[in-house]
This record gives C-alpha cells, sequence and structure tokens, in this order.
C-alpha cells in the first residue's frame, strides 16, 4: 500500500495534472477545428462542427475549474501541445498534394483517444473537485460519452468507406 498523501502534495499533484491536461485541451480543440474545417462539405461536416464548438466549450470549462483550484495554465506545457498537434497534421497519410481519406480516420481516432482522457478527467475531478464549482461535472461526462458516441459512429463509416472490400 503506499503511504498518505498529504494536503500540499495533492495540491500539487492536482496543479500539474490540470495543466497537464489543459494542454492536451488545447490540442485537441485545435485538431477538432481543424478537423470540422476539413469535413466542412461532407455528410458529416455539421456535427463535426458542432463537436469542434462542445471541444471548446469543455476547454473553457476546464480553464474554470483551473482558476477556482488556483491554477495557472502552463505556457510551456500548452505550447508544446500545440506545436506537437500542428506537426502531427505535417504527416501526408499518403498523399502529398491533397487530404488522404486516410488522414480523417486518423483523426477521428486521435480525437477518440482525447475524449476519452478528457471524460476520465471529468470523472477524476468529480472527486477532487469541491461540488460548488458551478461547473456541471457530470453534464460534461454525459456529453463526453455522447461525443464518443458521435466519433464511433463517423469513425465505423469512414472506416468502411476506405478499407471495405468492394465487390468486383
Amino acid at each position: 500500500m503506499s503511504e498518505p498523501i498529504d494536503q500540499a502534495d495533492r495540491d500539487e499533484l492536482l496543479r500539474i495534472y490540470l495543466e497537464d491536461h489543459v494542454a492536451g485541451a488545447t490540442a485537441g480543440a485545435q485538431r477538432a477545428a481543424r478537423l470540422a474545417e476539413a469535413e466542412a462539405g461532407s455528410p458529416d461536416g455539421p456535427a463535426l462542427a458542432t463537436f469542434a464548438t462542445d471541444v471548446s466549450t469543455d476547454r473553457d470549462a476546464l480553464l474554470t475549474l483551473l482558476d477556482v483550484a488556483g491554477v495557472e495554465p502552463s505556457r510551456l506545457k500548452t505550447t508544446m501541445a500545440s506545436v506537437g498537434e500542428k506537426l502531427g497534421a505535417l504527416k501526408p497519410n499518403g498523399r502529398l498534394t491533397e487530404r488522404s481519406p486516410l488522414t480523417t480516420l486518423v483523426e477521428l481516432e486521435a480525437m477518440q483517444m482525447a475524449v476519452r482522457g478528457k471524460r476520465s478527467l471529468w470523472e477524476t475531478l468529480l472527486d477532487a473537485m469541491p461540488a460548488t464549482t458551478g461547473i456541471d461535472i457530470g453534464g460534461l461526462i454525459t456529453r463526453a460519452d455522447d461525443q464518443l458516441a458521435l466519433l464511433s459512429d463517423v469513425h465505423a463509416r469512414r472506416a468502411q468507406n476506405v478499407f471495405a472490400i468492394q465487390p468486383s
């Protein structure tokens, strides 16, 4: 069994945890916006645009929780996450002059992982933050579940489109 953690250590661990998640949320919001923009003309465009808006709103909720906890976002972590996200977008996925269908598939998978992490964050903060924050963390968990369902549906259609064997 591990040693008990004193309040000063808890506060420090919460600060680091929140800084890490806001950095990830910043990169996630950028990726969601890029995905929505790239898919604007597709049948999934409106749903992905709503998703991108929700991801940005979730980031704002996280920033409010940081403020309640007295934590400043780490500029270094946030900048590094943002740069990493932009570098990840440079991967050509088999095509140099146009967007590959594989790009959307991989971005949807990345967003699924990000939303799963965000959902875990909200679950953790149910225990770590006072109930008086003014943020409906339970509602954020529900929205994460809705986002995962949306991403799963879009991903299934795109995977079918990219990899399904076509009859000859």
